[in-house]
C-alpha cells in the first residue's frame, strides 16, 4: 500500500494570483477608490485600473510609492509580483509537458525536477 505523496515544493498551482488582486482587496478594506490611490501615487487612473486587473505589473518604483501611500512595505509588493511571474512560468511549463508527445514516464520525470 504505497501511496505516492507530493512534497510542497513539487506542487504547481493551476492559477497565478497577480498582486493587483491584493491591491484591490486592500483598497476595499480601506474603502478607498482606485482613482484616489492613483492620484496619490502620481499615476494615471487607467494605469491603476490595469494594475488592479492584472494587465500591468508592479514595478520596484511603484512598490516604493505604494509603501509610502499605504504603509505596506515595498518588499511585500515585489515578493508577490515575483511569485506571480514564477507561477506563470511553472503553469506554462506544466501545460507544455502535458501536451508534449512523450511517454507518461518521461512526463513524470520532467515534472519531478
Amino acid at each position: 500500500m504505497s501511496s505516492k505523496r507530493k512534497l510542497a515544493n513539487e506542487m504547481v498551482s493551476g492559477s497565478a494570483m497577480h498582486p493587483g488582486e491584493l491591491l484591490r482587496d486592500e483598497l476595499e478594506a480601506r474603502e478607498m477608490k482606485q482613482v484616489e490611490l492613483a492620484k496619490e501615487l502620481g499615476i494615471a487612473k487607467n494605469v491603476m485600473s490595469e494594475i488592479i486587473s492584472g494587465k500591468r505589473n508592479i514595478t520596484p518604483e511603484l512598490a516604493v510609492r505604494l509603501e509610502d501611500a499605504l504603509g505596506i512595505k515595498a518588499e511585500f509588493w515585489m515578493k508577490y509580483q515575483v511569485a506571480y511571474e514564477i507561477d506563470k512560468i511553472r503553469i506554462k511549463n506544466k501545460k507544455a509537458i502535458a501536451k508534449a508527445n512523450i511517454s507518461e514516464k518521461s512526463k513524470r520525470k520532467l515534472t519531478s525536477v
